[in-house]
């Protein structure tokens, strides 16, 4: 396994903080403001109602079914609460998928440039990598044709990442149909981390699990670290067909138990809070956006590419 560069850049910050140096960090996707109040509010209530036992592998129904309602509002898909497992944040609930569904040399295609836990993980499960470009003469969308020319017999996973890091960038519609069809077509899984899904200010997101056959082969990974500010809460969690929520919770069994009891109480009144698709604390961030250019790609944090053919908001 490798390891991922912003977390040592980090590291490094940190220490030099400790010796009383003044840094500006700039190497971790972390919101600048803080959860809302009515969240900090219901965690030190938890806290005072004695809510620090075990509690149900899968995570608290409450706070499920409170999931179910929000993606409906902010991404017009069904799930239901059985489908979901809480996890100790979204690198776990992506390790536990991809653990459950990889055996040794089986292929995952993954974009690149990309998020750095799909390889790593992928090859500490004994796995194949395989990477297909997000170029810039395409303006960062992935090609469909191009990642059907890398599928093979060997092909168990198509990892999809929209809104995307460390590019910004929203999967077409059209891209992600085409993307769709070819794990039918192949019969393949398709693991969408969309933590991003809530910062997009112009285009128009669609979850992966909205296309057609996607429900039995689609498992989204997401979380409260992005568009709930929630980052040191460690608090993700996994969306998946029922055969596969099985293996997540023995494997959730096997290695953390249950997520904390009083996170998971105070996180409720987070998807509460959300109306619409747009990130809580969004017109903050927007606001802050605009002023930089009219039509920003989705992401709180972004550097420009200037170019003939498109504008790249890299993370």
């Amino acid at each position: 396994m490798s390891g991922e560069g912003a977390l040592s850049v980090f590291a490094h910050a940190r220490e030099l903080e400790r010796q009383g140096r003044s840094i500006i960090h700039l190497e971790l996707g972390e919101p600048d403001f803080h959860p809302a109040a009515p969240v900090n509010n219901a965690l030190k209530r938890a806290l005072d109602d004695g809510k620090d036992r075990y509690c149900a592998v899968a995570g608290l129904p409450a706070l499920r079914e409170a999931l179910t309602v929000y993606l409906q509002n902010t991404r017009n898909i069904k799930v239901s609460a059985n489908h979901i497992v809480i996890a100790p944040g979204c690198k776990i609930a992506l390790f536990m998928a991809m653990m459950a569904l990889l055996e040794p040399g089986d292929e995952v295609l993954y974009p690149a440039p990309g998020f750095p836990a799909y390889p790593s993980i992928t090859l500490g499960l004994g796995a194949v990598p395989v990477p297909f470009e997000l170029s810039e003469r395409n303006c960062l969308q992935p090609d469909p044709d191009g990642i059907a020319a890398k599928i093979t017999p060997r092909t168990k996973i198509i990892i999809t990442n929209s809104p995307g890091n460390p590019t910004g960038t929203v999967y077409t519609d059209a891209v992600q149909r085409r993307i769709a069809d070819l794990a039918v077509q192949h019969d393949l899984f398709v693991l969408s981390d969309e933590i991003y899904a809530r910062i997009v200010y112009g285009d128009r997101f669609i979850s992966m699990l909205s296309y057609p056959g996607m429900e039995e082969r689609t498992l989204i990974i997401d979380g409260f670290s992005k568009s709930f500010a929630m980052t040191g809460w460690r608090l993700g969690y996994a969306i998946a067909p029922p055969r596969i929520v099985a293996a997540l919770n023995m494997l959730a069994v096997n290695t953390y138990t249950c997520v904390a009891e009083f996170t998971q109480y105070a996180a409720i009144e987070a998807p509460r809070r959300s109306r619409g698709r747009r990130v809580a604390n969004g017109g903050r961030v927007r606001h802050a956006s605009s002023a930089i250019y009219p039509r920003p790609q989705p992401r709180s944090w972004l550097s420009l590419h200037f170019s003939r053919r498109c504008v790249l908001w890299l993370g």
